[in-house]
């Protein structure tokens, strides 16, 4: 179940909420204000974060002066302003298509490798509380909303064109061993400065990832709420199930994944994710991920929860006094298997959506 205070508690949360009501609001002129007063309270809170916004083609710069010609930029608009905007929009009653459009944008919008998102910022004030409140309230009434934390029997894995699904994979318990030898020695070489590299804390390939579906037409998660998608166009879907028992770790708010990072941690303190998530976070100091080769020792899977993603992504997660972590990269629902057989595999179908853009639709069996 998802509730309001779900909602409300990350970032993720929030910036779902406004999501939804962009993609249920229509086009109506309270619809087309909001557009407005988001749009200008974006370039100039991105312009106190110290970056230049382009405004058709010219430049904002982090003076605020306009480099060169063009209409005057209008003035940030106030909390208060904002807050009436959000509560003068009426949407439409949700629908699976709001839904899924809105949590496509939010994992969109999830980058954990730069700065902090202007919008995301926005929607933690306190002053916008009140009527952000008010839409998790309607959302989480919503039975539509209420599907995504729904507990489907069913998984599905997804293969994009071109990602490391199609090549052979080595043995699981090899690759994770492979995969945290580097990440250590990456930590005892260290990076000379502020640099960009990876920043995501899933599983590695060739670790199964599985996710629900919890609109069929639509697809699996897997499939579209992804975090810093790469644009693909075409995708395998394939049925997954598993008939073994499996020991589960799931991750459905802050303290299980502190929890799960203080038994398995790895030390990631002088990678280049010290420097991408201090500048998508703020904080600096210690940084741990979980160590998969020694969790998997002990758990077979690990789900991340459809709530846990709308509680936990992108935050610095405290795991004790000096260290913390990060939930990034994640697809909301996900499943890892950590440990060999993986998922058995059924039917499969081949999934494919035009220009980046619009529903993902089967093509064939």
């Amino acid at each position: 179940m998802i509730t309001a205070a779900d909602l409300l508690e990350g970032p993720r949360g929030r910036r779902f909420l406004l999501e939804l009501l962009l993609a249920a609001g229509g086009r109506s002129a309270a619809a087309e204000h909001l557009g407005s007063v988001l749009f200008w309270a974006d370039v100039h809170l991105t312009r106190e974060q110290g970056r230049a916004v382009a405004l058709w083609g010219l430049t904002l710069d982090d003076s605020g002066t306009v480099t060169s010609s063009t209409p005057d930029a209008e003035p940030m608009p106030t909390l208060a302003a904002v807050a009436a905007a959000l509560d003068a929009v009426e949407p439409a009653a949700l629908t699976p298509d709001h839904v899924v459009d809105a949590l496509e944008q939010t994992a969109e919008s999830a980058l954990w490798w730069q700065e902090r998102d202007a919008t995301d910022d926005l929607l933690a004030r306190p002053e916008l509380v009140a009527p952000l409140r008010r839409l998790a309230a309607r959302a989480a009434a919503s039975p539509v909303v209420q599907r995504l934390g729904g507990q489907d029997p069913v998984q599905w894995a997804v293969s994009f064109e071109g990602d490391d699904a199609g090549r052979p994979a080595p043995p699981m318990p090899e690759q994770l061993a492979e995969w945290a030898d580097g990440i250590r020695a990456d930590q005892a070489r260290g990076t000379d400065g502020p640099v960009s590299g990876d920043w995501w804390t899933t599983p590695p390939w060739p670790v199964p990832q599985t996710s629900s579906a919890p609109f069929a037409d639509h697809g699996p998660l897997a499939l579209w709420a992804v975090e810093d998608s790469f644009g693909w166009q075409r995708a395998e879907v394939t049925e997954a199930h598993d008939g073994r028992a499996t020991r589960t770790i799931v991750i459905d708010r802050l303290e299980d994944w502190a929890e799960l990072c203080r038994r398995f941690p790895l030390d990631v303190s002088s990678t280049t994710r010290r420097w991408d998530w201090g500048v998508a976070t703020g904080r600096e100091d210690a940084w741990v991920m979980p160590d998969w080769t020694a969790a998997a020792a002990e758990v077979d899977v690990v789900e991340l929860t459809v709530a846990g993603w709308f509680r936990c992504s992108g935050l610095a997660v405290p795991v004790d006094e000096d260290r913390a972590s990060v939930v990034a990269g994640w697809t909301p629902g996900s499943r890892y298997w950590l440990t060999e057989p993986g998922p058995g595999r059924g039917a499969h179908s081949t999934w494919s959506r035009s220009q980046n853009r619009g529903p993902w639709t089967r093509t064939s069996d």
